[in-house]
């Protein structure tokens, strides 16, 4: 019995040896190859830098440097005497750009835009009927743009007149005939159903502010930064609000704008581009909002030129040929060169 467990503890004792002599192999082989590991992997890596840094070369080469097109735009901003805000978005490839976008800024006619889209809203809803007629007050009639001041107020214009005249000659008094149709407190309410949370029609066109606040007081018409533009611009053109034939009917309304010393001043002879957009004016300010239709795809931008040295009411206004130069800039960014050949 002795013997027996003496020869298991011996044959024991061999096979550990044996285990930890195989151990000791592997371990300096291991220790023998490593240095020919870690060469391989550095050389895979040296093989492999100038391909990354080709490739990054091309991929700075392909990329728009950041900013670029903000930079242009502060630099015709700082050589105009007043303030300017402006925004936009490329609806093709979904690039924003802007400058003090979400300042609050005075409306001026711009406002007849939201005003619009509610007319719009209550026709698709039963409410009103395009073909409805709207009688002219008193109240109504008011000076400033627009022809129905100088016409018979018995004229028995139809709700999508006014409307039409509104927008396309910003005529202040049908703008009001507009106005008390629809109702100041169901634009306000839509606009901020739809995400235009800075965006507030204070009252009727020459006419006080009911109730009179702080506000209302610095604005005027109306107040609105320029993304809520953009914003509600936006929404019309990719068909995200009523339905897809009320959102054409109101971009075609838009492409009529008769005033066009802004942004289609120096962009309206390239080749496939038009606009559709709403302008507004006071003394020291000018406003254009609206949609690029173009070859490269629909651009929106939004711009706010106030506090303008140059109060003159002329084409070549200096607030006017500040946004005339912003939409320039902004059309050269996105179109291919071919597409903007004409001046």
């Amino acid at each position: 019995m002795l013997q027996i467990t003496l020869a298991r503890r011996v044959r024991g004792k061999a096979r550990r040896s044996s285990f930890f002599a195989m151990r000791k192999i592997r371990s300096t082989r291991i220790q023998l190859l490593s240095p020919l590991i870690s060469l391989r992997g550095i050389g895979e890596i040296f093989l492999c830098l100038p391909l990354l840094f080709s490739a990054g070369a091309v991929m700075r080469a392909q990329t728009p440097q950041p900013g670029s097109l903000e930079r242009q735009l502060a630099a015709i901003a700082s050589s105009f005497g007043g303030k300017v805000t402006v925004a936009g978005v490329d609806l093709k490839t979904g690039e924003r750009f802007g400058l003090n976008a979400d300042r609050p800024v005075q409306t001026a006619s711009v406002i007849k835009l939201p005003v619009m889209v509610e007319a719009f809203y209550q026709m698709q809803e039963g409410r009103l009927r395009w073909s409805q007629r709207v009688a002219e007050t008193d109240f109504d009639r008011v000076r400033g743009s627009g022809i129905l001041q100088d016409l018979s107020p018995q004229i028995n214009l139809t709700l999508g007149d006014a409307i039409t005249l509104m927008i396309v000659l910003s005529d202040n008094t049908a703008s009001n005939m507009v106005f008390r149709t629809v109702g100041i407190d169901a634009v306000n309410a839509r606009m901020k159903k739809l995400g235009l949370k800075h965006t507030i029609l204070f009252g009727y066109v020459f006419h006080k502010k009911v109730p009179a606040t702080p506000e209302s007081k610095k604005f005027g018409l109306g107040v609105t930064p320029a993304d809520d533009m953009v914003h509600l611009l936006t929404l019309i053109r990719q068909h995200k609000i009523l339905t897809p034939e009320a959102c054409d009917h109101m971009l075609t309304i838009l492409s009529k704008q008769r005033g066009i010393d802004a942004f289609p001043r120096y962009t309206s002879s390239y080749p496939g581009v038009t606009w559709e957009h709403k302008t507004g004016a006071l003394d020291a300010l000018r406003n254009d909002v609206g949609i690029a239709e173009t070859p490269a795809g629909p651009i929106v931008l939004a711009g706010f030129a106030y506090d303008s040295p140059d109060q003159q009411w002329t084409a070549d206004n200096a607030a006017i040929l500040v946004l005339a130069r912003l939409a320039k800039v902004v059309l050269a960014h996105f179109l291919p060169a071919p597409a903007k050949a004409n001046p």
